[in-house]
């Protein structure tokens, strides 16, 4: 679930570190329904899927849904991945961590989860744009400390913390909401089955 990409609006969401680059056939289309909401239009993907803008359409709530590739949806592996990011944001249950509140899949078989819509930009982008002051820096550092703690309350490390993965949320007359994001690769402490660090072909997780 880390950076964010300009959609052709004021509104970004995270999107887990990804980019959009070219149409799929794949793709979800505009007014296609997912579980409760219906998809307005495809934010960006990155290695484990795609996130898509959706509202519901009676009471108009707005979310981003993230979408599992097809390919990784036959891999268990990688689905026990997918499942335990909800599992674990919604176990720690902190408000500096994005929620997710909803899972299912769709008739082809594809993951999906639904998460909170954010309006704002990735702490990277920020960086890139203006920078940060050190009062600002000390009150980021401080909220993702928090947070953290909270994950690792609930014995959850979360093994790709970086700027993409830290989101700043635009709240009218008061400095940003920051949301972390992307607990895709979190450790569950005390597992021993998830003790080593690397996937079954050797390649390390996180960054």
């Amino acid at each position: 679930m880390g950076t964010s990409e300009e959609m052709g609006t004021s509104e970004t969401v995270s999107t887990g570190g990804m980019q959009r680059e070219k149409a799929d056939p794949s793709d979800l289309q505009t007014g296609q329904m997912v579980g409760e909401y219906r998809i307005e239009g495809l934010l960006g993907e990155g290695g484990m899927g795609r996130v898509y803008s959706a509202t519901h359409p009676v009471i108009a709530k707005r979310a981003a849904i993230k979408i599992l590739h097809p390919e990784l949806s036959v891999n268990r592996e990688a689905v026990e991945r997918f499942i335990q990011e909800a599992r674990s944001v919604n176990q720690i249950g902190h408000p500096n961590i994005v929620d997710i509140f909803a899972f299912g899949a769709l008739p082809d078989g594809r993951s999906y989860f639904v998460m909170e819509w954010m309006r704002g930009k990735s702490l990277r982008d920020r960086l890139r744009e203006s920078g940060l002051s050190m009062s600002d820096t000390l009150s980021i550092i401080e909220t993702i400390a928090i947070a953290l703690e909270a994950a690792h309350e609930k014995g959850i490390v979360h093994r790709d913390l970086k700027p993409d993965n830290i989101f700043l949320v635009d709240v009218k007359g008061t400095l940003p909401t920051v949301k972390l994001l992307d607990f895709g690769i979190a450790k569950l402490l005390g597992n021993d089955s998830d003790r080593i660090e690397k996937t079954r072909t050797g390649n390390l997780l996180g960054t």
